[in-house]
């Protein structure tokens, strides 16, 4: 009916025993979870969905009709001492069709000619709304963030590159 001083440690260690196995499950079970997660990619989408690109007929036969201007480079630099790119260019629309949708790249090319960083900018309809009709310019910019290592001296040119087309 009472129970002894013997009996009660050995209970204490198995309920000790049990909170640690069971903390350890969950520590597990999280660990599993969170290399998961690291282990998944999202599924990778153009940033202009549906739109026409190179290879399609569509897109090499009107790309020609798209004139981009590279206007200038701006550098922003930022409190860590790192810098971002900013290209400044304008597009004209040459054609016979209106575009409601244009997916630009700008690029970031080294001393050696050599492709340093890209990014991607939507300037229809993310900037503009409304379609870009034929005979039509607008202006818009694609920012760049170049690797830490890269130096102002070691970059040689800038280029902006149309990608994709939605008419």
């Amino acid at each position: 009916m009472f129970e002894t001083e013997a009996e009660q440690p050995v209970e204490d260690k198995k309920r000790a025993n049990l909170i640690v196995g069971v903390l350890g499950l969950l520590a597990l079970g999280l660990i599993v979870a969170v290399i998961l997660v690291a282990n998944s990619k999202p599924k990778a989408q153009p940033p202009l969905p549906n739109a026409v690109r190179a290879g399609a007929a569509d897109f090499d036969s009107y790309k020609g009709k798209v004139e981009l201007e590279l206007i200038e480079t701006i550098v922003h630099p930022n409190m860590i001492g790192l810098k971002q790119y900013q290209i400044k260019a304008q597009m004209t629309n040459r054609g016979e069709r209106a575009l409601t949708g244009v997916e630009v790249a700008g690029k970031m090319f080294g001393l050696d000619d050599q492709l340093i960083t890209e990014g991607v900018s939507i300037p229809i309809p993310r900037a503009r709304t409304e379609p870009l009709k034929p005979g039509e310019s607008m202006k818009f910019s694609v920012k760049l963030e170049p690797p830490a290592k890269i130096a102002e001296s070691d970059i040689k040119n800038f280029a902006v590159e149309l990608r994709g087309l939605q008419f």
